[in-house]
């Protein structure tokens, strides 16, 4: 950062809005290296530097973000944060809530970080959708990811989260309220994972027909994948002897 005061140092602001100029354009058309350069000489001028209250180190940590490069971005996103009103915080927050996750290991900080993106921002759908998928599928805290997706579906029609609440609710025994869930999400989105979700809730509610049908449906899409979840989970012990289980798995 320069030490003299920018307005009296020549050209600097020219300077600045043109690095900056660049940066973006870099960023709009992918050249993702180039805008990491620029604002990184830019910022060397002058780390204050912002245009319409966005940091330079804020477009710095979208650039290193969509490159892979999730620890630098984090630590961009923190300074961003410091730096930038509440609004943009909240943004920021939750970016840095998903390069937490895609590090692995740090799934406590990205929750952190989505619920204070939440806490300043409540009418996104987005950090409820991603905490809730890290309470379900990582942190086994099935309640609370129950509600993140009750917040979300009430926003956002969206099949992950149907079927993610489904996931939740069959962990804590809830296996007759995920069917309608599993069902939605089937209806906006097939995929074969949400069919073996709903035999799982066939199997525990119990739904024979329901398991059965989930069940063709799974092997006749999947079977290298599923069917040894068939055999060995202790959810549809109940069925392995019966004859249409067997024909179904070919056993």
């Amino acid at each position: 950062m320069t030490d003299r005061p920018m307005h009296t140092a020549p050209d600097l602001f020219e300077r600045l809005n043109a690095l900056y100029a660049d940066g973006v354009h870099a960023l709009e058309d992918g050249r993702l290296h180039d805008a990491v350069m620029v604002f990184t000489e830019a910022l060397q001028l002058d780390d204050q530097f912002r245009q319409a209250e966005v940091t330079m180190y804020a477009q710095r940590a979208f650039a290193y973000q969509r490159l892979g490069d999730h620890v630098a971005a984090i630590r961009d996103y923190g300074r961003a944060i410091e730096m930038e009103p509440p609004m943009n915080q909240a943004q920021y927050l939750f970016h840095r809530g998903m390069c937490f996750t895609a590090l692995g290991g740090h799934e406590e900080h990205a929750v952190n970080d989505f619920g204070r993106a939440i806490a300043i921002y409540p009418g996104h759908p987005g950090p409820y959708h991603l905490r809730g998928k890290l309470l379900a599928t990582d942190l086994a805290r099935y309640e609370e990811a129950i509600a993140d997706f009750d917040q979300l579906l009430a926003m956002h029609a969206v099949a992950e989260g149907y079927q993610l609440r489904g996931y939740a609710k069959l962990n804590v025994g809830r296996g007759h309220d995920a069917i309608p869930d599993l069902l939605e999400a089937n209806r906006l989105e097939q995929d074969t994972y949400t069919d073996y979700l709903l035999a799982w809730a066939g199997a525990i509610t119990p739904d024979d027909e329901l398991f059965y049908r989930s069940m063709q449906a799974v092997l006749a899409a999947d079977p290298e994948t599923y069917r040894q979840y068939f055999l060995d989970n202790d959810d549809f012990a109940r069925f392995r002897h019966l004859p249409r289980f067997r024909q179904i798995v070919g056993t």
